[in-house]
């Protein structure tokens, strides 16, 4: 019998169609804006053509609609999805990217905004 060992790695967190505008780059006064397509607590896909390695650490700024403060933490690229090789068709071009650094302030703010926004989980 041969098991598959995809089904075991961590929960996955459900991702909400979200599109804001993302603050990014390799420290807060280097930012270049591009859009999110989907958000989690855990993370989030960036839509960009200018597309960074794998587990390069990026500052990160965005702001939710209807919060007064910026979310602000460091995070990590997970995984690219390249233009001339998408591993997940279904997206555009781009980078899921791993928050390192969010506060729990930032957590509880990003799961009351996705609970009570008219948003769609996307798993």
């Amino acid at each position: 019998m041969t098991t598959n060992n995809e089904h075991h790695e961590k929960k996955e967190v459900p991702r909400y169609k979200i599109r804001l505008a993302i603050f990014h780059g390799p420290d807060q006064q280097t930012l270049m804006t591009q859009y999110s397509v989907n958000i989690s607590t855990g993370g989030l896909f960036l839509e960009t053509t200018r597309i960074v390695p794998v587990d390069t650490l990026l500052h990160v700024e965005f702001m939710l609609p209807g919060k007064n403060n910026p979310i602000s933490c460091k995070a990590k690229v997970a995984w690219t999805n390249e233009p001339d090789a998408l591993k997940k068709p279904s997206l555009p071009p781009g980078m899921g990217l791993q928050f390192l650094t969010l506060s729990l302030d930032d957590i509880h703010t990003i799961q009351d905004f996705l609970s009570n926004y008219e948003i769609v989980p996307t798993w």
